[in-house]
C-alpha cells in the first residue's frame, strides 16, 4: 500500500496537491519519438521544458505503453555548454544542468543511435514564489523554500530547476549560509535581532527573494507545540492538527514543532530535532521518499495498529517532548 503513496509524499514535500497530468499527443514533455515522457519538476513546471540559468533539475524517464527502457541507455546534449545532462541516481533518471541562456536537444542513445530526444532551453529566472520561517532561535536552523520559479512572462512561464539562487543574509552575525538543497536554502542562526535573507539570480543579479525574520534568544523559548499533517490511505491530505491523534495504518504524516517566545511562534527545523518511536514501535516507521527530507522534519508511515509515543529530542532547547499517537487497523 505504501508503495502507492508516492504521489502523496510529493504533495507533502511541496505542501500542495498536484493534479495528475494526462499524457496525450499534445504533451510537451513527450519525447519526439514517443518512447518516453520526461517527467518531474513539480506542479507548476510539470509540463515545462525551460530551465532557470544556473539551475539543476532531475527528471524521470517514463516509458510509454509497450515500451521498455533500453539497458544501455545513455543521455547526451547537443549543446552541453547551454544545458548538459548526466545519468541520475536510478537508471530511469537523468539530471539536467543549465549554464547559460539558449536551447539544446536532450538525446537518449541506445546501440549507438538516438532512441528518443526532446528540446529544452534555458533562460534567466525573472521571479520566484517562496516561503520562509518568521523566526528562529539562536543556534538553530532557519530556511527559505523556493516553491515555484517563473520566466519573463510570469505565471504563464514556469521554469524547471533548483539551486541557482545566490544566497546572502544580513547582518552577517545573525545568519550564516549553510546549504541549498532540494529548493531550500538553510542558514545557521547567530546573534539575536532582526535579519534578512536575500536570493539573487546568478546571471544578472536581480533580487528575487527578500525575506525578513527575527533571531530569538534560546532563553526566551516557552512551551513547545506540535502539529501533525496527515495523508490518509485514500490520498486525502488533512490540514495540520494538534496532538493527540488517531489515524489508520497506511497513512503518512509529518510533525512540525514550534515554541512560544513571548507570543511569537518560532518554528523548529527538522535538522534541530531527533525523533524516536516508543511503545508499539513496529506501528510507525520513518518513510524514505527518495528525495530531500522536508525542512520541517522527516515523514513517517503508519504500518500496523498500535499505541506509540513520538519522542522529540531538542538539544537546542535542552528538552525532550512526547506526543501520543494511536494507529488503527484502518477500514
Amino acid at each position: 500500500m505504501l508503495g502507492k503513496m508516492r504521489f502523496v509524499v510529493l504533495a507533502f514535500l511541496t505542501f500542495q496537491a498536484c493534479v495528475g497530468f494526462e499524457v496525450d499527443i499534445g504533451d510537451p514533455r513527450l519525447g519526439d519519438e514517443g518512447h518516453v515522457r520526461f517527467g518531474g519538476g513539480g506542479c507548476a513546471a510539470g509540463s515545462s521544458t525551460a530551465l532557470a540559468v544556473g539551475s539543476t533539475q532531475a527528471l524521470t524517464l517514463e516509458p510509454q505503453s509497450g515500451v521498455t527502457l533500453p539497458s544501455d541507455l545513455q543521455p547526451g546534449s547537443s549543446a552541453p555548454a547551454v544545458i548538459d545532462v548526466r545519468g541520475g541516481a536510478a537508471p530511469e533518471q537523468i539530471v539536467l544542468e543549465a549554464y547559460e541562456a539558449g536551447a539544446t536537444q536532450i538525446e537518449l542513445r541506445s546501440e549507438g543511435r538516438v532512441w528518443d530526444h526532446l528540446g529544452f532551453r534555458a533562460e534567466p529566472a525573472a521571479s520566484v514564489k517562496f516561503s520562509g520561517v518568521p523566526a528562529v532561535f539562536s543556534g538553530g536552523t532557519a530556511y527559505v523554500k523556493v516553491d515555484e520559479v517563473y520566466g519573463a512572462c510570469g505565471g504563464e512561464c514556469p521554469l524547471l530547476g533548483q539551486g541557482f539562487l545566490r544566497w546572502s543574509a544580513s547582518p552577517a552575525a545573525a545568519l550564516a549560509p549553510l546549504r541549498d538543497a532540494g529548493g531550500v536554502a538553510y542558514f545557521t542562526a547567530g546573534a539575536a535581532g532582526e535579519a534578512r535573507v536575500e536570493g539573487r539570480e546568478p546571471s544578472g543579479g536581480a533580487l528575487l527573494v527578500e525575506h525578513p525574520l527575527r533571531v530569538v534568544p534560546v532563553a526566551d523559548a516557552g512551551a513547545v507545540q506540535a502539529r501533525i499533517t496527515i495523508a490518509l490511505p485514500d490520498e486525502t491530505v488533512l490540514d495540520p492538527q494538534p496532538f493527540p491523534v488517531e489515524l489508520p495504518a497506511g497513512s503518512l504524516f509529518l510533525i512540525q514543532l514550534e515554541a512560544d517566545a513571548g507570543g511569537l511562534a518560532v518554528p523548529l527545523a527538522g535538522a534541530d530535532v531527533t525523533w524516536t518511536v516508543e511503545g508499539d514501535a513496529s506501528a510507525v516507521t520513518p518513510y524514505d521518499a527518495g528525495a530531500e527530507t522536508p525542512a520541517e522534519g522527516p515523514i513517517f508511515a503508519t504500518v500496523e495498529a498500535g499505541l506509540v509515543e513520538l519522542v522529540a529530542e531538542i538539544p537546542l532547547l535542552g528538552r525532550t517532548e512526547r506526543f501520543a499517537l494511536t494507529v488503527t487497523a484502518g477500514p
